[in-house]
């Protein structure tokens, strides 16, 4: 028997979204959002813009100047993924002698020219990014994985942080989410990673972030299955089988 793609991305957000732009007539994304589960504000998205949904080449976002800054500041806070790394932060940051001055750019919003072995954390892109009028709507797509808990050099950052601040930086001042597409129920450490953050009682991600930010952040996070979805518009089923 030959192996199943199980791929996320290839089966299930490309099919799913590409027959929604191409067939679902121009008010999908209201639609698609009215589907969508634990959303604390309603977000009237507006028809998609030309060229507004994005898979491939990816839509690729770095951190912000501030969250470089903060994991500078506070390396000898932090905890690497693989523990037996922690030696590196030294060599790395601690005594680099370009750490000063590349704080200083980046508070002052520069992260050009940051030198690569002082930047702790790397670009992150959405499986899907749908532009429209009003809103910007970042796509993680799940099938048989799930939310990563951790990045390399910060256990407490997790992918739903870092992909929600992500959007929020595309969005440029429209309204902004980010919708989980799962097809099994979530793991224990998703449930407990997006209660968390709907609640403010979790901030590990957003350390660097103000409390009021962390609270509109947090109020922008939906799930919605694949299943769901394909009852709404049943002619997906056949995409997804």
């Amino acid at each position: 028997m030959p192996d199943l793609d199980e791929n996320s991305k290839r089966t299930r957000v490309k099919p799913t979204f590409t027959w929604l732009k191409e067939q679902a007539g121009g008010d999908w994304p209201v639609r698609f959002l009215q589907l969508v589960d634990g959303l604390g504000v309603r977000i009237d998205p507006g028809r998609i813009v030309p060229d507004g949904l994005h898979f491939e080449p990816e839509h690729r976002v770095p951190p912000s100047p501030r969250r470089l800054a903060w994991l500078i500041r506070n390396v000898e806070r932090l905890t690497p993924r693989d523990g037996r790394n922690w030696r590196r932060y030294d060599r790395r940051v601690i005594k680099n002698p370009r750490r000063a001055d590349a704080l200083a750019k980046l508070d002052a919003g520069d992260s050009q020219g940051t030198h690569r072995r002082l930047i702790l954390e790397g670009k992150t892109a959405a499986d899907c990014l749908i532009e429209c009028e009003r809103a910007v709507i970042w796509i993680e797509g799940k099938r048989n994985d799930w939310l990563d808990y951790s990045t390399t050099w910060d256990v407490t950052r997790d992918q739903l942080a870092r992909n929600l601040e992500a959007a929020w930086l595309c969005a440029k001042g429209k309204e902004v989410c980010l919708v989980i597409c799962h097809e099994h129920p979530l793991k224990h450490h998703e449930e407990l990673l997006i209660d968390g953050y709907r609640h403010g009682t979790w901030a590990g991600g957003w350390p660097h972030l103000s409390a009021d930010e962390r609270k509109m952040l947090g109020s922008r996070i939906g799930t919605v299955t694949w299943t769901r979805l394909a009852t709404e518009w049943p002619e997906l089923r056949k995409k997804l089988c």
